[in-house]
């Protein structure tokens, strides 16, 4: 199991890439849409990604409510611990 420190650093940078922003300026308090400026196919672009680097499957239903980077991180952290 990755370290929240390790998930954090992964899901900003893959921010940072794929959205151009420099991932000293993505914060965990950082708002995904009022902050970061992603529409809903960006959500939806960076779901994919996710999912494709975590091996997770994340549903619709629960990236709604994603909000913060925090609130991706965590629910991340939570589906790759271990059962």
């Amino acid at each position: 199991m990755e370290s929240t420190d390790l998930i954090e650093e992964r899901i900003k940078g893959r921010l940072a890439e794929k959205f151009q922003k420099n991932a000293s300026d993505i914060l965990s308090e950082s708002r995904l849409v009022q902050d970061l400026g992603l529409d809903s196919l960006d959500t939806f672009e960076l779901l994919f990604e996710l999912e494709n680097e975590f091996n997770i499957g994340i549903p619709t239903a629960d990236a709604l409510a994603f909000v913060r980077v925090q609130d991706v991180v965590s629910y991340i952290q939570n589906k790759t611990k271990p059962a």
